[in-house]
C-alpha cells in the first residue's frame, strides 16, 4: 500500500505540466453555446395583405399564391390585428381569390411544439362542392406565447387559390371520428364491383372512365380477376386506374373490432397525391380478411376508385409533434476525451497505466 502512495507522490513532470495546462484551460475557457434552430416564434416575416381576409368575397381581383417566392415562417395580420389561417371550411370566392385556403385538424397549443397540418381549398365541382375539394402541400404550424401562431408556407398546388386570413375563434379540439355500427351489416349486405380497369395496374388507358354518374346506393366489396381487392391507403400514380384522377383512400383500414369508420378519398393529379380530394366514405373491415365500402360520387370527372389486390395499411399515419428551439453544445466532452486520450498517450510513454473511462 506504501509504494502505490508513494508511485503517485513522485509524479512524472511531463504529466505535472499537462495537467497545469488543463486546469488553466478548463479555468479561463467559457462554454458557448452553440444555435442548432431559430425559434420561429421570433423569427418570422409579416403576411399582411388585407385582401386575405375571409370577409373579402368575389373579388374584383383574383389573388394566387401559386408563384409567391415563400420563404421560412410567416404570421398573418388582417390591419394591424393578428390573424391565422381558418382550421374550418371557408366559402368559396372568398379571402381574395377563387379556392380560398384553410387547414384541417385543428391549431395546435404552445406545448404541442411545431406539427404538420393538411391544407384544403373550398371549390365545386359540376353541381358537387366540397371543402376539400383541392388539397395542397400541408405545412407546418406553430402557436407562440402570447396567443398567436407562426405558419411555414409552401406554394400551393394551384391557381387561383390563396391562404386565408381570420381574426375569429380557434379551434385547438381536432375532431375524433368515433366509430359507428351499422345495422344489417354490410360484410354481409354488399354489391361486388368486379370491374377489372380499376385495377392500379391499368396505366394510361385508352378508355377514361369517370364515377362521377355511376349511381351509387349503399355497400360494395372490389373483385379483380374473382380475387378479392381493397381501395388503395397510399398514394396511386395519376392516369392509373383505367382514369386520369385515381382515388386512393387516407387514414389506412380499419381493423373488425374498429367497426365503421369514414375516410377521406384524395386523387393524384401529378403534383400532389392529394390534389384533389373528394366526399368521405365510410370503410369497415369484415371477418375473413376483407372490407367493405360505402361508396358516393366523387366530385367531378374524370375520377374513379382504385382497386388493388397488395398490402393493407392498418396502421395509420399519426404527424409527430416537432420542437424547434436553441439547443447547447458544451466542450467538456472534447475537454474530457482530450485529456484522456493525452494523459494515456503520456502514460504510455512514461511507463504509467491509467484506467480506461467507461
Amino acid at each position: 500500500m506504501a509504494s502505490f502512495h508513494k508511485g503517485f507522490i513522485k509524479t512524472h513532470p511531463l504529466i505535472s505540466a499537462i495537467l497545469y495546462v488543463l486546469r488553466l484551460y478548463l479555468a479561463f475557457s467559457t462554454v458557448s453555446p452553440v444555435t442548432t434552430a431559430i425559434d420561429p416564434c421570433y423569427n418570422y416575416t409579416e403576411l399582411n395583405d388585407t385582401w386575405r381576409s375571409i370577409n373579402n368575397t368575389h373579388p374584383s381581383v383574383i389573388n394566387c399564391d401559386r408563384f409567391v417566392s415563400w420563404s421560412g415562417w410567416y404570421r398573418l395580420f388582417i390591419n394591424n390585428t393578428s390573424a391565422h389561417i381558418p382550421d374550418t371550411c371557408v366559402a368559396q370566392s372568398s379571402c381574395g381569390t377563387d379556392v380560398p385556403l384553410w387547414i384541417r385538424g385543428g391549431h395546435p397549443t404552445v406545448t404541442d411544439g411545431v406539427v404538420t397540418r393538411d391544407v384544403c381549398g373550398h371549390w365545386s365541382g359540376y353541381a358537387a362542392s366540397y371543402c376539400c375539394y383541392f388539397g395542397s402541400f400541408p405545412i407546418k404550424v406553430k402557436a407562440c406565447p402570447d396567443n398567436y401562431y407562426v405558419y411555414e408556407l409552401v406554394s400551393p398546388t394551384l391557381c387561383s387559390s390563396a391562404y386565408c386570413a381570420d381574426t375569429g375563434s380557434i379551434n385547438t379540439s381536432p375532431t375524433t371520428v368515433t366509430p359507428v355500427t351499422i345495422s344489417p351489416d354490410p360484410c354481409y349486405n354488399y354489391t361486388e364491383l368486379n370491374d377489372t380497369w380499376r385495377s392500379i395496374n391499368n396505366t394510361h388507358p385508352s378508355v377514361i372512365n369517370c364515377d362521377y354518374h355511376v349511381s351509387w346506393s349503399g355497400w360494395y366489396r372490389l373483385f379483380i380477376n374473382n380475387t378479392s381487392a381493397h381501395i388503395p391507403d397510399t398514394c396511386v400514380a395519376q392516369s392509373s386506374c383505367g382514369t386520369d384522377i385515381a382515388l386512393w383512400i387516407r387514414g389506412g383500414h380499419p381493423t373488425v373490432s374498429d367497426g365503421v369508420v369514414t375516410r377521406d378519398v384524395c386523387g393524384n393529379a401529378g403534383s400532389y397525391c392529394c390534389s384533389y380530394g373528394s366526399f368521405p366514405i365510410k370503410v369497415k373491415a369484415c371477418p375473413g380478411n376483407y372490407y367493405v365500402y360505402e361508396l358516393v360520387s366523387p366530385t367531378t370527372c374524370n375520377l374513379a376508385y382504385c382497386a388493388d389486390t397488395g398490402s393493407i395499411n392498418t396502421s395509420p399515419t399519426t404527424v409527430t409533434p416537432v420542437t424547434i428551439s436553441p439547443g447547447n453544445v458544451t466542450h467538456c466532452v472534447s475537454i474530457g476525451l482530450f485529456s484522456e486520450w493525452f494523459l494515456m498517450y503520456v502514460g504510455y510513454r512514461s511507463g504509467l497505466h491509467f484506467p480506461k473511462a467507461s
